[in-house]
């Protein structure tokens, strides 16, 4: 009910004009910004639709779950921690979240680790989700300046050529590693099969798509008005 709830509302929000939200938590100085506008609307509704079907098919298959403890703790947080990445509108928030989606799948994918190759698994997608993450944290870094705005809005500005070349190919790498774009792929096709058959549609059918939201959003939204040669990469 509350992945459909969170549909629902995305999908009104579609052409709506964006809503913001600052809550007094995170770093100090910087509070979580929250923004819900069309483009992260579009990416929750397939978000949540994908998590309301996998949802309703866990019921059926967590009655065949040997331990279900080592489930059912991790996949609403997943969930949770995809929809919180959408939202988030500062760079700390973003991270946070991108964490714990790395986290929480992480921990679904080797649930059944008495077997070694879903422990292979696991770690071969947790080095690649750690190298994912680095290369976003420094074009986030690269994104706020010397003066650390870490929230999107103050990224929101021109950068120098040099700096969204540097933005962009760390973006593809970052988002990309998450996505499985080859090179990157070589955990897809060892994690996917080692989770719960639930777990991996939604790896499979939405969080290779958060990853393509976290690439629009730097590329399109954070870096400014593209450059022409921006399609060559």
């Amino acid at each position: 009910p509350f992945a459909l709830a969170l549909f629902a509302a995305a999908a009104l929000q579609l052409g709506a004009a964006p809503a913001n939200q600052i809550l007094p938590l995170g770093l100090p100085w910087l509070g979580a910004h929250f923004r819900l506008d069309s483009i992260a609307a579009f990416f929750l509704a397939i978000t949540n639709l994908g998590g309301a079907v996998t949802s309703l098919y866990a019921i059926g298959y967590g009655e065949h779950e040997d331990e279900p403890a080592r489930v059912l703790p991790f996949f609403p947080a997943f969930l949770a921690a995809m929809n919180l990445v959408l939202l988030a509108a500062d760079a700390f928030t973003f991270l946070l979240a991108w964490e714990v989606m790395s986290l929480s799948s992480w921990a679904l994918v080797v649930s059944h680790h008495r077997d070694p190759k879903n422990v292979r698994a696991g770690y071969i997608y947790l080095l690649m989700a750690g190298f994912g993450t680095f290369c976003l944290l420094l074009a986030f870094g690269l994104l706020a300046g010397a003066g650390g705005g870490y929230a999107f809005e103050t990224m929101r500005h021109t950068h120098g050529e040099g700096i969204a070349a540097l933005v962009l190919v760390l973006a593809l790498l970052g988002a990309g590693s998450k996505a499985g774009l080859v090179p990157l792929h070589v955990w897809l096709p060892l994690a996917h099969p080692s989770a719960p058959s639930h777990v991996s549609a939604l790896m499979s059918g939405v969080m290779t798509k958060i990853a393509v939201y976290a690439f629009i959003r730097i590329a399109f939204d954070l870096l400014g008005p593209p450059q022409w040669w921006w399609g060559v990469i």
